[in-house]
């Protein structure tokens, strides 16, 4: 008897131990009120067999408030780089400028350069055709007007690799599978303008912006009816867009977005076009090189240079381009970019993962916890948790780079990827997240502004053959609910009541597709600008 008093002492104790976490998992009633909402929002949505993993973490009360699967290793599509750019962010600073270096090597007399005009590939993803021509005309008032050598591009900060590991090649010729380079120019893509001259009647094609280094083959006829077909060929390993079909004189003018191969060249190439346009003749040839441990890739010297113009973008300027609009290259670029300034290493891929793995253990993520090849997410090798992004996405609210990184990202009803997502007053404007998608695959996770909190979310949906509209119409049901989450059950409850959310009016979200916003993500018009954050003592304290 005495022997199981001793045995059943110490359960006893660990029974007693155990009662404060117990009593500390409770749900409160707000958070069980979320949960039902939750619950029946998902089981409405329909399709069983679908993943959908959800984490929601409170700032106030430094716990998760609602999980589900959320500790599945998943495909996180766009959502990584909240993951890339927010370790480029930390690493790099915010003072950081993204910089293109033009600089001449030999003898410039009077406006003469014996020697070569070099333009140093400084891995800027958003260098647009006007930089460029910017470039070209400062390097013509410098006085150079004549170039006895080559115009060479340097592209010895990246690796050589121009694709990510597990990208699909059948994405290709898809501007978002754009090749990489850190000679960049309009995204690495060029865009081709299809419409049917008023006096001729013929059809015209032409591209933005204008070059000889894309060419355009022509087998379109004319007909009553318009069924144009138009690509560039992966025959050669070249970049000639085929135009076939028909096409009538009522056919309204559109526009194709294609990736263009050998980035490099086609920077260099248009670099040139635009020095010719301002007087700067260029004698020699267009020449990419990659320097390596002080000879170039054949066994040539780095010659002494002397720069005479740096073209800049600063990183939230690229940050805010990168998430807002998902810019798969500029999230590569981040992940080049990191290990070439801040070890001195190549800039690829692999160095780059070697970095953020550091990162993801400064947020407290576990190794097991992610597989990770890329920076964009393209890749369907892919895998982390969300869990993971939860704990990325919290760690960089303690950080001085919080503003930078939180206004990167796309505003429910207000701009970006989000711009056309949760309009109504009533969520507008509260939620801060980044979209994703591939194949069988929509994630939306982010942060929601309510009054004294921010909760911070992660939903990851994977493994559907239905559209993906029905997905993106479920994320935002489901941050509709997280916009109206009160400590106070009843001002919860009076919130879902008054809009009528979730089981309090059965209303739906229904995601409509829009036109291509091929021209938006251009001019970056949906992109909202730098700017602090409204007085929100739930980010301000946090």
């Amino acid at each position: 008897m005495r022997c199981e008093k001793f045995i059943l002492l110490p359960v006893f104790i660990s029974i007693l131990i155990s009662l404060p976490a117990v009593s500390q998992a409770r749900q409160t009633k707000s958070e069980h009120l979320l949960k039902r909402e939750i619950t029946f929002i998902v089981k409405r949505a329909g399709y069983p067999r679908t993943i959908k993993a959800i984490e929601i973490y409170s700032r106030r009360h430094k716990k998760t408030i609602y999980q589900s699967y959320s500790g599945l290793l998943l495909h996180p599509a766009s959502n990584l780089k909240i993951v890339t750019t927010s370790c480029a962010l930390q690493s790099l600073g915010d003072n950081y400028n993204f910089k293109t270096k033009f600089e001449i090597s030999g003898v410039q007399k009077a406006d003469t350069l014996f020697g070569n005009l070099i333009a140093v590939g400084g891995g800027d993803p958003i260098l647009s055709d006007a930089d460029l021509d910017s470039s070209a005309k400062m390097i013509s008032e410098s006085g150079i007007k004549y170039v006895e050598g080559n115009l060479v591009v340097d592209i010895s900060k990246f690796d050589s690799l121009q694709w990510g590991n597990g990208w699909m090649w059948d994405d290709e010729p898809a501007s978002f599978a754009m090749f990489i380079s850190p000679a960049c120019l309009d995204h690495n893509s060029i865009t081709v303008n299809i419409s049917v001259d008023s006096t001729s009647g013929r059809l015209v094609a032409n591209t933005q912006p204008k070059t000889n280094f894309v060419k355009i083959v022509y087998s379109a006829v004319p007909d009553s009816t318009d069924s144009l077909y138009v690509t560039r060929t992966f025959a050669n390993d070249t970049n000639t867009i085929f135009v076939s079909g028909t096409y009538s004189h009522h056919l309204s003018p559109f526009n194709y977005d294609f990736s263009v191969r050998h980035p490099a060249h086609y920077f260099g190439s248009v670099l040139r076009e635009s020095l010719e346009k301002y007087g700067v003749k260029i004698a020699g040839n267009l020449a990419v090189k990659r320097y390596y441990m002080g000879t170039d890739t054949i066994g040539s010297a780095i010659p002494r240079t002397k720069n005479i113009f740096t073209f800049e973008h600063s990183i939230d300027t690229v940050i805010t381009y990168t998430n807002k609009v998902s810019d798969n290259l500029g999230a590569e670029c981040f992940l080049r970019e990191v290990p070439a300034e801040i070890a001195g290493e190549i800039g690829s891929a692999e160095n780059g993962i070697k970095i953020e793995k550091g990162f993801l253990e400064q947020c407290g993520v576990d190794s097991t916890e992610y597989y990770i090849v890329d920076g964009s997410g393209v890749s369907h090798y892919d895998l982390i948790t969300p869990e993971a992004i939860v704990k990325v996405l919290n760690h960089m609210l303690d950080q001085p780079t919080k503003q930078i990184f939180i206004h990167s990202l796309p505003i429910a009803g207000v701009d970006g990827s989000l711009q056309d997502r949760m309009t109504e007053k009533f969520v507008a404007g509260k939620v801060f997240a980044k979209t994703g998608s591939i194949s069988g695959v929509s994630t939306l996770s982010g942060y929601v502004f309510i009054p004294r909190d921010t909760l911070v979310f992660s939903m990851m949906m994977q493994n559907f053959i239905a559209s993906e509209d029905s997905m993106r119409a479920l994320q935002d049901n489901l941050c509709t609910v997280l916009s109206q989450y009160n400590d106070n059950v009843r001002v919860f409850a009076r919130n879902l009541r008054k809009y009528k959310i979730g089981t309090y009016g059965l209303v739906r979200h229904r995601y409509v597709r829009h036109k291509s916003r091929g021209s938006a993500i251009k001019t970056e018009k949906n992109v909202t600008p730098l700017k602090k954050l409204p007085q929100n003592p739930a980010v301000d304290k946090h």
